[in-house]
């Protein structure tokens, strides 16, 4: 795991590359922040001390964009700024107070429910799509039924006719519902 923090010139940095030193992590410290580092790390820590002009909606933004955790540490319980990423798996607050034992918590296990989270949601694309299939074939052999065929014979059509075309069943239940099949 990389983890880039952004500096904040005070003992917040050094506090924070104790934490990170004791628990193994691979922290780099930047002097401002920059959208390549999305692209370099897996976590990026933020702190009320940083000097980001819309602090709060760089980070919305870069939660959004759901690539990289976002860790912000304040030093009140205000979280008002950060209401729209307040629940998302991407964005954790921590107040400075219990930084010692909530930032190694989070950096080690977030990144496990991130990937389980994505793994589910590959899924779940995948079941959608396979759903979305099923229903075009249904509507496919509704047509075909309208036609005369039967329900085994409006299966065997799309069948065939996806083999003759070189077609998916999808594609070929579309073109049915299209009318752009001779039946």
């Amino acid at each position: 795991m990389r983890v880039a923090v952004i500096k904040n010139s005070g003992n917040m940095d050094t506090k924070i590359e104790r934490i990170l030193k004791n628990n193994k992590i691979n922290g780099d410290f930047m002097e401002k922040f920059t959208r390549n580092s999305i692209n370099m790390y897996d976590t990026i820590i933020f702190t009320y001390k940083n000097n980001v002009p819309n602090l709060s909606k760089v980070i919305e933004q870069i939660v959004l964009e759901k690539k990289i955790l976002v860790v912000y540490i304040n030093n009140t319980l205000s979280v008002g700024q950060f209401y729209n990423v307040l629940d998302d798996i991407y964005f954790s607050i921590i107040n400075e107070q219990t930084l010692d034992i909530e930032l190694p918590i989070i950096l080690n296990n977030n990144p496990k429910f991130i990937n389980e989270i994505n793994l589910l949601n590959n899924e779940v694309n995948l079941l959608k799509d396979r759903l979305n299939t099923v229903n075009l074939i249904n509507n496919a052999k509704r047509v075909l039924s309208k036609k005369g065929y039967s329900e085994a014979d409006s299966h065997q059509f799309i069948q065939r006719k996806s083999m003759d075309l070189r077609l998916s069943k999808k594609m070929t239940a579309t073109l049915i519902i299209e009318n752009k099949i001779d039946f």
